[in-house]
């Protein structure tokens, strides 16, 4: 299993790294500054991109959490639903930062 994760990953990062300059190309990406962007940004901004973004983003923001909380490790059903509950309570809660939203639902004061 560990053999079949390095090989995925090794080969996504290939990808990524022979991809990005055709990418940047593209599309220009902007900085996202997510101790000031509020979830109601966050939402509209997300309705705009695309899947693969939206994926980027919220696994940074998992790993963001990851930092601040010392879990080091990825389970994608927690995932899937973190990124529901974000989606959800952001949703509520237009106003809110997103990182506090983030920090509100994802991290587990147990």
């Amino acid at each position: 299993m560990k053999k079949l994760m390095m090989t995925a990953t090794l080969c996504l990062s290939a990808t990524l790294l022979i991809s990005a300059p055709a990418l940047a190309k593209k599309t220009q990406m902007q900085d996202i500054d997510f101790g000031a962007i509020t979830c109601g940004e966050f939402m509209q901004e997300m309705s705009t991109s695309s899947a693969e973004d939206v994926g980027v983003v919220l696994m940074w923001i998992d790993g963001y959490l990851s930092g601040v909380s010392g879990d080091t490790l990825l389970n994608w059903k927690n995932l899937e639903k973190f990124s529901a509950d974000l989606v959800a309570y952001c949703k509520s809660k237009p106003d809110v930062k997103v990182l506090d939203a983030a920090e509100e639902v994802g991290i587990d004061d147990e």
